[in-house]
């Protein structure tokens, strides 16, 4: 039998957990149904293990566990582990085969989703970013602001407040790197002509603890953020479900992978799969599909029964360009630091995009010397890598979807299950405008106090950088494979979709923090109307 009082959330990622707590702000009681995978009992022990000692005793073979997995080439790091664990992207009973031709990515199904991965990195969209949608960012900002006032968040004012408010009255700030603070003066002294040419800048926003508080210590700028931090800094959704569903205003339960839902006269039945694979069904009074975009597509497409029709999936395409400051910083391999995202550059310059490029800069790593090392071979014994190494900076870039590739998911029915078919075509415009962008930083190098090293730039595989969605975009009027703007697929009435899956188009500034704003304010709205009708 229905529950109508019981609404539904489909995982437990960034966009399910802040559409969780919008419904609870509404006084609705939530489930949240997750596949739920976590870390090996041996990676809670190891990190406890460090956690009771003073960073400054860790040994190497204490922190050794973190590294497993994580190995740098000259296109990157493969695939980014957590806690030397492939946990995040762990495959599990019910979920959907996928096979890529001309992309790549990896859906999550662990108990906080992608955020048990990421970087922490988060800035909103703006408005000249999102003139195709249907809402607008003074629809977001109540989103904006209820979702940062759930997370720790290290921010500083200034020139970025411009274009980027910080949507935030409580905010601390983690120490830059030397290198950072180096060529932030420098850039200081040029605001005005960077300004001029279109540059503008400012301390990376990131969701992590700048202070202490909640019984956890303040940054120790120990240098594994890449890894996993070990005292657990970096904001993950799983530390919020944690204290919902300990106060009792969620019930939590994983191990189930859901595959489809189906309007019924009074609510919505959810089928699924558990862990041993069997079947397993729940009645809702409304469902948030919060999946991630492949599982979420792969739910819509089935349940309305669309196989064999291709959908879109807009992507921001992802570049990296290795930088070489004009003057070096001394003993970097030996400082104390934090290895996210120091600086934010945005770049908004019609002769490149009509949107905003974004860019994030990142100083000295362990992983730096790795690529490095194997391209030298035995030259590497007269190269002078500690000097290089003070010099050396990574810018990591995104474009507006406006510059996709042209990327398709199609659901396709077989013997031993659904497989769900990405395919993308590359876009050759897209190389063109990362040379125009190239070209321009290189004009500058007198103003910003550094060389882009064009030849060893890297545009990455379509979804590689995980910044994707659109596959059922929200619209003012839906068709049959659109959503409005609540989410919900044409002729459903009580399934709403909440993750990347309904942006009609992605921007170049980071995804997660728009996806958490709009969920929370679906999550929201749809109380609001429902409470309205007397459900």
């Amino acid at each position: 039998m229905t529950n109508p009082e019981m609404w539904y959330v489909v995982g437990s990622g960034p966009a399910g957990i802040s559409c969780a707590q919008g419904l609870v702000a509404a006084g609705r009681q939530v489930t949240i149904l997750d596949s739920g995978v976590q870390p090996e009992a041996e990676t809670h022990k190891a990190c406890a293990n460090l956690t009771d000692l003073n960073p400054a005793d860790w040994t190497p073979a204490a922190t050794a566990f973190l590294r497993e997995g994580m190995k740098a080439g000259s296109s990157g790091i493969p695939i980014k582990m957590s806690y030397g664990s492939d946990f995040p992207y762990r495959q599990v009973p019910g979920a959907p085969s996928i096979t890529y031709d001309g992309a790549f990515t990896r859906p999550s199904y662990a108990r906080g989703g992608l955020s048990t991965v990421w970087g922490g990195a988060v800035l909103p969209y703006r408005q000249a970013d999102i003139q195709d949608w249907p809402i607008t960012i003074a629809d977001l900002e109540p989103g904006y602001r209820a979702v940062l006032g759930m997370m720790p968040f290290s921010a500083r004012e200034d020139d970025l407040e411009e274009f980027f408010p910080l949507y935030a009255d409580r905010y601390d700030s983690l120490p830059m790197s030397r290198q950072a603070t180096a060529l932030l003066a420098g850039l200081e002294g040029r605001r005005a002509k960077l300004k001029a040419h279109g540059i503008h800048f400012g301390a990376s926003r990131l969701t992590v603890q700048a202070n202490d508080s909640h019984g956890k210590p303040r940054c120790v700028q120990c240098g594994l953020c890449l890894y996993g931090c070990p005292y657990g800094l970096i904001y993950s959704t799983a530390q919020t479900l944690s204290t919902l569903a300990s106060t009792g205003q969620v019930h939590y339960k994983p191990g189930v992978t859901v595959q489809s839902v189906e309007e019924t006269g009074s609510g919505v039945l959810i089928r699924g799969t558990d862990l041993h694979e069997k079947s397993v069904q729940f009645d809702a009074g409304r469902v948030f599909l919060a999946a991630g975009n492949m599982n979420t597509t792969v739910i819509l497409l089935r349940s309305l029964k669309q196989f064999d029709v291709p959908v879109p999936i807009r992507d921001s395409p992802y570049f990296v360009v290795p930088l070489l400051r004009l003057r070096g910083t001394a003993d970097v391999v030996r400082e104390r630091l934090h290895t996210l995202s120091q600086l934010f550059f945005e770049v908004i310059d019609s002769a490149i995009s009509p949107h905003t490029i974004h860019l994030q800069t990142y100083t000295y790593n362990d992983l730096y010397p790795q690529p490095i090392v194997a391209k030298l071979g035995p030259l590497r014994k007269a190269f002078p890598m500690e000097s290089f190494l003070g010099r050396l900076l990574l810018l990591n870039g995104h474009f507006h979807s406006f510059h996709s590739a042209a990327i398709s998911a199609t659901l396709r029915r077989g013997g031993q299950g659904d497989t769900l078919q990405i395919q993308a075509a590359p876009n050759p415009d897209t190389e063109g405008r990362l040379h125009a962008l190239i070209g321009k930083f290189m004009k500058l190098i007198g103003e910003t106090g550094f060389a882009p090293l064009s030849s060893m730039r890297q545009l990455a595989m379509p979804l590689r950088s995980f910044h994707f969605g659109g596959s059922f975009p929200m619209n003012v009027s839906p068709g049959a494979l659109e959503t409005d703007t609540l989410g919900r697929p044409g002729g459903m009435k009580r399934v709403h979709a909440v993750d990347s899956t309904i942006l009609p188009s992605i921007a170049a500034t980071t995804i997660t923090l728009t996806v958490m704003a709009n969920a929370y304010c679906i999550a929201s709205r749809s109380a609001l109307e429902a409470g309205m009708r007397g459900e």
